[in-house]
């Protein structure tokens, strides 16, 4: 096996001083937050904050008159919120420790103290011999002393073909196109050799990916969003808290004339508490988790399956997709798409009666000519990758009956395997040039063979008795829905970039035909429109150039697997919302790195861990669908925030005019976190319920740092809030129905404003969930959304007849449901006249 040549290898003395030198083969673990760190992480929340601000004002005058339910009540809220976020952002470390077990599944043959010997892939070090053959698992990174082997490098570039390696005078870059060198994690296929460790464990290409993902994850662009609205609500909370007090004061010393009592200041804290309460919405954490995971099933049935639930929202604002093309923009395999006859004519098959001779003649050659074999479940095994395809091909054409005599296999300095028959005819397969320098070849077939190859199709050569039989045609086949799939992407703003192991030629020609390109010609990185680099040439420029020419960028051809990661980075930090496709485990850091990855269903499990969303098909037409979704999401998101922080407001309003106007709390704490916990939920389910619109693929992305508030936004929550203010007031100081509701007792008024209340902003759902101006527009598409609204006016009424002295109500009168109901309807054609106006001014709405 190894040539003669006696490799004695290290010696035990030897093994431990390179053990101690260079390390152990083994990837270390980094360490992370654990789910306790993550848990008491989320309470430096600014929503969180101002909540257990509430929390310490009622506590400290719990020994009051403060009701201890309410209490309880917001450090049940601060515990739902902070327990929501922590398990939705909480990561597991699957992808690494997937990755551990591929490298340290086996024993390896290793030469030391001058025997072979087996031993485990975490005891070897820089320095030792180990013997290689078909079926090993390259244990460390390692240099090719003697033999040849053929090795499937997949698992680590992603690429199908696989790569000789053998001790040569190469002179090139030490990458995986180097066929001196071999790379721990990939396969042997064919052949034996025996290599020299050079490096182990975290120093190996492997051990380098592997440190990447277990990079801290960025943090998603829907939560940079929602911590910014955070720190805004927050700001508000703090200044309606202050704006009370100074109301609840001014009303005591001014408007009464009194002095300043325990209980005045236990009223006041009261009042504080109330308006911290309705600043904040406790339920957006979990009303983000219920739509988010609501939408999964549905996602599903796509092919589009989630692995982060942040992950589908994070699609949606997409700016610039990073593509594999090897299993994403193709089939992900090589396969014979043809047949190129004696006279240049290609041939998509040969089941026409008119080609049956070159058929048999074809099948002559690739099923006796070959150094691979069928195995009883109809596979071919054995040889290499080309003898297995063009074997399989042939079990479709004509079957031929033949006795070899003699074989001469494949080597790659001949390039060409020759068998002799009994009958002596002599058949040849090989490279074009080779076969073609001992046949007579027409004109027309070098003309064919220099279009077929521009489209980036490998060709061998079949002849027999040294006349041209054909050629055969092989290629990792683009996928028919690719194409549609990049303009859908193109049309909705995402600018698609194509990252390839493949030569320039190659990926130029896939990037044409998938419409990435528009001129087959691209190249020049001074191109205004288009540019294709190569690994080296993106390795010569700076990070400031790269982000410079990226919105120019289509194609990045021989790339290693730190480009991609590299073009994650720059893409970050231009504020763009980065995608990342890839199956193989050379993917994985940038999946992970990404702000969403997309993994193939057919990649690695590392891929997978490593991805946000696995497209179950392979298909990248289901990204589109991804991109769709998670633009309907947002704009859910969106919808129940305008609803949310209208009420939120409009609360706050009332709480800080209450004292003037000399009304005791007219909302308690308690029914705002009924509010904000129980209905805001069910509310959340219910805008979860939109279904997606083609529409939203024809709008721009958003950016990273876009907030989550727009300006049309603030303005329907502005506007709604000030209308919904000024009707509640109008509610609580008319004469009229203030004597009609008191006649009852206080308690009575009290719940008939609190009924108000509730469906006042029920009914403003609707406004919020379309910015047509009718608010029924596209009803009948989120049924869901009927079922959901209508249980929760069933369960406020409940409430109203049910809650006692918990939430302060009382049962009310037939006539007295139906005055409230009338007087909370008012709010649709207040919003109607707001979109009228708005309409007129030609503003478009955000949501």
């Amino acid at each position: 096996m190894d040539g003669g040549i006696n490799y004695k290898g290290l010696s035990s003395e030897e093994v431990t001083k390179a053990r101690t030198q260079y390390g152990a083969n083994i990837i270390t673990k980094s360490k992370r937050n654990g789910l306790f760190r993550s848990f008491i992480g989320n309470f430096g929340d600014p929503m969180i904050k101002i909540l257990l601000v509430a929390l310490g004002i009622q506590v400290v005058f719990l020994f009051g008159n403060a009701h201890l339910i309410e209490t309880l009540g917001i450090v049940a809220a601060i515990l739902v919120a902070v327990v929501v976020s922590t398990l939705s952002e909480y990561g597991s470390e699957n992808a690494f420790r997937k990755l551990s077990q591929i490298a340290s599944a086996t024993d390896v043959r290793v030469r030391r103290n001058g025997a072979v010997m087996l031993v485990p892939i975490a005891d070897i070090v820089v320095g030792d011999i180990v013997l290689i053959g078909m079926g090993d698992k390259i244990p460390a990174d390692g240099r090719i002393l003697s033999g040849s082997v053929e090795v499937d490098q997949s698992l680590l570039n992603g690429e199908s073909k696989e790569a000789k390696k053998l001790v040569t005078e190469y002179k090139g870059k030490e990458d995986f196109l180097n066929p001196l060198l071999v790379f721990c994690g990939t396969v042997v296929t064919h052949g034996e050799a025996v290599m020299r460790v050079e490096a182990v464990g975290d120093k190996t290409v492997y051990g380098k990916i592997a440190a990447e993902l277990q990079e801290v994850t960025p943090i998603s662009p829907l939560k940079l969003k929602l911590q910014k609205l955070a720190s805004t609500i927050s700001l508000i909370g703090y200044i309606g808290a202050g704006m009370v007090a100074v109301s609840y004061m001014f009303s005591v010393f001014v408007l009464q004339g009194s002095q300043v009592t325990f209980n005045s200041l236990i009223d006041m804290a009261t009042l504080v508490v109330a308006v911290i309460v309705m600043a904040v919405p406790e339920g957006l954490p979990m009303m983000i988790t219920v739509v988010l995971s609501a939408n999964m099933k549905s996602m599903l049935k796509d092919n589009v399956l989630i692995r982060k639930l942040g992950g589908i929202e994070t699609a949606g604002s997409m700016n610039i997709l990073f593509t594999d093309k090897t299993g994403t923009l193709t089939h992900g395999k090589l396969e014979v798409i043809g047949i190129v006859d004696p006279n240049g004519i290609f041939h998509a098959d040969l089941k026409h009666t008119k080609q049956e001779r070159l058929a048999k003649q074809i099948s002559l050659n690739l099923r006796h000519n070959t150094s691979a074999e069928i195995s009883a479940n109809g596979r071919a095994v054995g040889g290499n990758s080309t003898d297995r395809i063009l074997l399989e091909y042939a079990q479709s054409l004509p079957q031929t009956e033949a006795v070899k005599i003699s074989q001469i296999p494949f080597d790659s300095a001949r390039k060409f395997m020759s068998t002799t028959l009994s009958d002596g005819k002599v058949l040849l397969k090989g490279a074009p040039d080779i076969v073609f320098a001992k046949c007579r070849v027409e004109p027309a077939v070098y003309k064919t063979v220099s279009e077929l190859s521009e489209k980036s199709v490998r060709l061998v050569a079949v002849a027999i008795d040294n006349n041209l039989v054909g050629l055969v045609a092989i290629r990792d086949r683009v996928r028919k829905e690719a194409v549609q799939s990049i303009k859908r992407l193109e049309s909705a703003g995402i600018q698609t970039i194509m990252i390839t192991g493949d030569s320039v030629a190659t990926a130029k020609a896939v990037a044409y035909e998938v419409g990435i390109l528009t001129s087959p010609e691209s190249r020049d990185k001074n191109n205004t429109k288009e540019i294709v680099l190569t690994s080296d040439e993106m390795a010569a420029l700076t990070d400031k150039q790269l982000a410079e020419m990226l919105p120019r960028i289509r194609v990045v051809a021989r790339a290693l697997p730190s480009d991609k990661s590299r073009l994650v980075r720059i893409a970050q930090s231009l504020n763009l919302v980065t995608g990342m496709t890839g199956d193989g485990v050379n993917d994985a850091p940038a999946l992970k790195k990404a702000d969403i990855g997309f993994a193939m269903g057919s990649g690695t499990e590392v891929a997978k861990e490593a991805g946000d969303i696995v497209i179950i098909d392979d298909n990248i037409n289901s990204i589109s669908r991804a991109v769709l979704y998670g633009r309907t999401i947002f704009k859910s998101i969106r919808k129940f925030l305008i609803f949310k922080l209208t009420i939120n407001f409009c609360a706050m309003a009332i709480c800080v005019v209450a004292p003037l106007v000399k009304i005791d709390t007219p909302i308690t704490v308690i029914q705002m976190l009924w509010i904000n916990l129980v209905m805001d939920t069910l509310a959340g389910l219910a805008f979860g319920g939109e279904k997606p619109r083609i529409k939203y693929m024809t709008e721009s992305p958003k950016r990273r740092d876009e907030p989550i508030i727009n300006r049309y936004m603030w303005q329907q929550i502005l506007l709604g809030s000030i209308f919904t203010f000024a009707i509640s007031l109008w509610f609580l100081i008319n004469p009229s129905i203030q004597d009609h509701f008191n006649a009852k007792g206080a308690a009575y008024a009290m719940t008939g404003f609190f009924m108000f209340f509730m469906f006042i902003n029920i009914f403003n759902s609707f406004n919020a969930r379309t910015h047509e101006l009718n608010p029924l527009s596209y009803l009948s598409l989120n049924k869901v959304f009927v079922v959901i609204m209508g249980f929760v006016s069933i369960a406020s009424a409940g409430m109203i007849f049910f809650g006692g002295a918990i939430f302060r109500t009382v049962p009310l009168s037939f006539i007295d449901f139906i005055i409230v109901i009338m007087l909370a309807l008012l709010i649709f054609p207040a919003d109607m006249l707001r979109k009228i106006i708005i309409n007129r001014r030609g503003e478009v709405a955000g949501t």
